[in-house]
């Protein structure tokens, strides 16, 4: 009983690693900053792993692949689960891929097909989360533009049941920031063995969860599965034990995504559809993007959701950090395979 408790609230799990090739990197430290839940540090003028959890590890985002200027990061291996309630090693066909839209011509560098590939499709295998950002602002015609591009997604019934609540400037994104990591450090009480809630390199591999926690985690995976995932309480560790973290990387504007939830079929479902077109606009213009989901920390704070103006029936789901990428993020990448059944009969 006790090792199906821990499997499921802990469990064991292969991950991927970071390796810098020693004669490309230059020791500039973007993989470092870009690193969603900060396991990297730079020793001795190289990137390497901070050892700062036990559980929570890369989550092969490859982040740190796409903003090297030198190409000198890769990435091997995956997050895989072996046992228990969180298993996939059976999900997948095998290791990740580039793409491969084309496919008579499947294993070919990017660079071989490119042009041949629509504009749409060039943003859609290039677009990169950005969580590297200048200073510089983003004007208003801009976030309207994009905000614009979300208005046209599609909806069920047409019922486009969204709404967005636009925070602009570095002083409001900062002071949205502070309240949202106040309520991950209270998620991160009841989930998180309580000596990684202040932030320690290297970490404390010997930390446990306490009998108590054990027993309400069940509840809370059955609850809010996705929120409580392994790897999602890796990243509000990261958000929240940490004074200098920004959940919203340095970003001089987050747009605020909320969802009627009386809409037509799944309004969520269409929420996302929209999120999408954003942030696919957002970077065929030049811009760099980031779902940020850390911030439904509000959605516990009503005085913060009053200063909002989020009202019912709408509910706040997730947001887009949006601003100018610092350098060149956005390439393709290699991704999980595709799970594809193929029917023609029935």
């Amino acid at each position: 009983m006790l090792e199906k408790l821990r499997q499921l609230n802990l469990p064991r799990a292969r991950f991927a690693r970071m390796i810098a090739d020693p004669e490309k990197c230059d020791g500039c430290g973007r993989c470092v900053q870009a690193c969603p839940i900060q396991l990297l540090e730079l020793h001795e003028g190289r990137p390497r792993s901070n050892m700062r959890y036990d559980a929570f590890r890369c989550i092969t985002c490859q982040n740190c692949v796409a903003v090297c200027p030198n190409n000198a990061v890769t990435v091997e291996g995956d997050y895989r689960v072996g046992e228990g309630f969180w298993k996939n090693t059976h999900l997948y066909p095998g290791e990740k891929t580039p793409p491969a839209p084309l496919a008579d011509r499947a294993g070919e560098p990017w660079e071989a097909f490119e042009g041949e590939l629509t504009e749409t499709e060039r943003v859609i295998y290039q677009r990169r989360s950005v969580r590297l950002f200048r200073k510089k602002g983003v004007d208003r015609a801009l976030v309207q533009r994009v905000i614009e591009a979300g208005r046209f997604a599609p909806s069920a019934g047409n019922g486009q049941p969204w709404a967005f609540v636009v925070v602009q400037g570095r002083p409001a994104v900062g002071a949205l920031n502070e309240r949202c990591k106040k309520a991950l450090k209270a998620a991160g009480f009841l989930t998180l063995p309580h000596p990684w809630l202040e932030k320690r390199t290297p970490g404390e591999p010997a930390a446990r969860l306490k009998a108590w926690q054990h027993a309400i985690l069940p509840l809370l995976t059955a609850l809010k599965t996705g929120e409580v995932e392994p790897r999602a309480r890796g990243g509000i560790n990261a958000a929240s034990s940490d004074p200098k973290y920004d959940i919203f990387f340095g970003a001089p504007c987050v747009i605020l995504l909320l969802v009627d939830r009386r809409g037509v079929g799944d309004p969520v479902l269409d929420l996302g559809m929209c999120g999408q077109n954003m942030v696919l606009a957002a970077h065929s213009l030049g811009l760099g993007t980031c779902y940020v989901s850390l911030v439904k920390a509000v959605n516990f704070q009503a005085d913060l959701k009053k200063k909002l103006g989020i009202r019912r029936p709408f509910k706040l789901v997730t947001s887009i950090a949006l601003g100018w990428p610092r350098g060149t993020v956005d390439r393709p990448v290699a991704r999980e395979q595709p799970r594809v059944g193929w029917v023609d009969r029935l």
